[in-house]
């Protein structure tokens, strides 16, 4: 009996060792995938993550490792969770060694809490031709815009991507940016998802997404509650998907505004679908100026949800911007340089218009419904000499927000037609 009870004891020795000779092994195997697969992280190289430190050195010493193959292979960069990263205005540049980078935000980043002089330093957080680019990782960038909005004129963007083709975001919370919370410029084939914006509804220019001069850029399932239009898509820019959006308190989803200053704009391609629109100044809007030239076309707004949209659909191609105060913008500042919108420059001649306006065709409204919070749910006031053309409203019912209230449509040199539509005052089908 002794002797079972030693024999035992060695037994499960034996396999209490071989245990852990397979524990050792599959450690080590682990240790070599993330050696030549594996992240570096900022806190190697410094950054302390207290929120008043300025880690702007670290991060970039990092960024250099990861972009330029100095970190073995390796081509994630963490920033560490449970960590706050003061950061100062910082470009990110490649092109990298990777066709691939990944910025794993799992902790926070923080803007300054003071400002600059936004015309030397147009974003906090810049991006530049990095191609294959993802940003995730659940963390949250706070740009800290409160000490911007106190009549600062010139405010920077938080985050401004440039020439970044196969660019990724996902799995972001974004907050207080001082004017729009991500520029997209000058880039092809991006994907937006799960992202959470989000600032004060009086905050000014707050755009939750700006896109130009930009190709193949799909956004969805994200919601976005700021002081400006949730989504901007402005000139030179085309194939753009938005579905899944949750947009509220803010200006709604924008196509413009086109043809500032005289410039040629174009907009094409343009589908937005399965959207709410919630306590919105807008809903579905497309702006031009008067004075510019090129055209808005192709583009559909479909599904759309309504609730206590001030203004649920707006076409305006007199438009008059009162607000931006001579705001920092990425849309016409490097037009020229950028592959993205060739065939639109060789249309415009270079790039000013001719000043006849931009010219509104083949828009599509369908299943749009829900309420109105103004008495006017469809405003389209289009150019006398250009007119708004083939627009077509097809199962458009939107009804009073307020209770035994009727709602109306206004259209000024409107060109179309209307199916099974509650209101309008287009030419039924």
């Amino acid at each position: 009996m002794k002797m079972n009870k030693i024999s035992l004891f060695f037994v499960l020795l034996c396999l209490f060792q071989i245990s852990k000779l397979g524990f050792f092994v599959e450690g080590s195997v682990h240790k070599a995938s993330n050696k030549r697969h594996g992240f570096i992280s900022v806190a190697s190289f410094g950054a302390v993550g207290d929120g008043k430190t300025d880690d702007t050195k670290a991060f970039l010493n990092a960024w250099k490792a990861v972009c330029k193959g100095a970190s073995r292979g390796k081509t994630q960069l963490l920033v560490p969770l449970e960590k706050t990263f003061m950061l100062n205005p910082l470009t990110f540049e490649g092109p990298c060694k990777s066709s691939s980078i990944a910025f794993l935000i799992r902790g926070n980043l923080v803007a300054p809490g003071y400002t600059w002089h936004a015309g030397n330093h147009p974003a906090w957080i810049s991006f530049d031709s990095i191609n294959g680019l993802v940003i995730t990782g659940g963390g949250t960038i706070d740009g800290r815009g409160s000490v911007w909005w106190r009549n600062v004129q010139h405010r920077p963007t938080a985050m401004h991507f440039n020439n970044c083709n196969g660019l990724h975001i996902s799995n972001i919370r974004h907050l207080n940016s001082p004017r729009n919370h991500i520029s997209l410029s000058c880039s092809e084939n991006i994907s937006v998802s799960g992202l959470n914006m989000t600032a004060p509804g009086d905050s000014p220019n707050t755009d939750g997404i700006d896109i130009s001069n930009c190709r193949g850029v799909d956004i969805r399932d994200s919601l976005i509650s700021t002081g400006d239009d949730c989504i901007a898509i402005n000139r030179g820019s085309s194939y753009i998907n938005i579905t899944g959006i949750y947009c509220g308190p803010g200006h709604g989803i924008s196509v413009g505004s086109l043809g500032e200053n005289g410039y040629f704009s174009a907009v094409e391609e343009v589908r937005v679908k399965n959207c709410t629109l919630s306590n919105t100044m807008n809903g579905v809007r497309i702006k031009t100026f008067q004075n510019g030239s090129g055209f808005a076309r192709k583009i559909s707004f479909e599904d759309i949800k309504m609730v206590a949209s001030e203004n649920p659909i707006i076409i305006e191609q007199n438009y008059h911007d009162r607000g931006k105060n001579g705001e920092v913008s990425f849309e016409y500042s490097n037009s020229q340089s950028c592959h993205v919108n060739r065939f639109y420059q060789t249309l415009s001649g270079g790039g000013s218009g001719n000043g006849r306006g931009v010219k509104v065709s083949d828009v599509r409204y369908s299943r749009i419904h829900g309420s109105s919070a103004s008495s006017e749910a469809i405003t389209m006031n289009c150019d006398a000499g250009l007119g708004c053309v083939d627009i077509v409203m097809d199962h458009v019912n939107i009804v009073s927000a307020k209770s035994g209230r009727k709602v109306s449509a206004s259209c000024k040199n409107v060109h179309g037609k209307y199916f099974d539509s509650l209101i309008s005052c287009q030419r039924k089908h």
